[in-house]
């Protein structure tokens, strides 16, 4: 599969035998099922095997708005981390899958007194 931000190749990863994601070969941003983050979570160190691109090129192509699910299904929209408003990924509608940049997927695991500052300070994503 093609990655929906850059020009890289997602390469599907296992972790743990019964958690099965995409990592971009070239940006490190994450392709993953709804069910397979909620395990991913709940793994300790996960996000230090999985999420291992650099999170100042996560944030720049955070930017990216208008991107296509990697499994065909059209367009994927903005969605913000009901808990971390300042979090804001991509997610597809018919297959739910989420699209995380480097770096989002640490930040998403471990909320801290600064995230939910950041998040007063950031609001709601506005509409689109």
């Amino acid at each position: 599969m093609e990655c929906p931000k850059c020009t890289g190749t997602l390469c599907k990863k296992t972790y743990k035998d019964d958690i099965c994601l995409h990592r971009c070969d070239v940006c490190a941003g994450l392709w993953v099922k709804p069910d397979a983050l909620e395990k991913m979570k709940n793994e300790w160190m996960a996000e230090a095997v999985l999420d291992v691109g650099d999170p100042s090129v996560g944030s720049e192509l955070n930017e990216v708005d208008d991107i296509n699910c990697p499994e065909g299904h059209g367009k994927m929209f903005k969605t913000e981390d009901l808990r971390q408003h300042h979090i804001w990924f991509e997610q597809c509608l018919t297959c739910h899958g989420v699209f995380l940049d480097a770096g989002e997927f640490t930040d998403l695991k471990y909320e801290t007194f600064l995230d939910r500052v950041r998040s007063l300070i950031t609001g709601h994503r506005p509409a689109d």
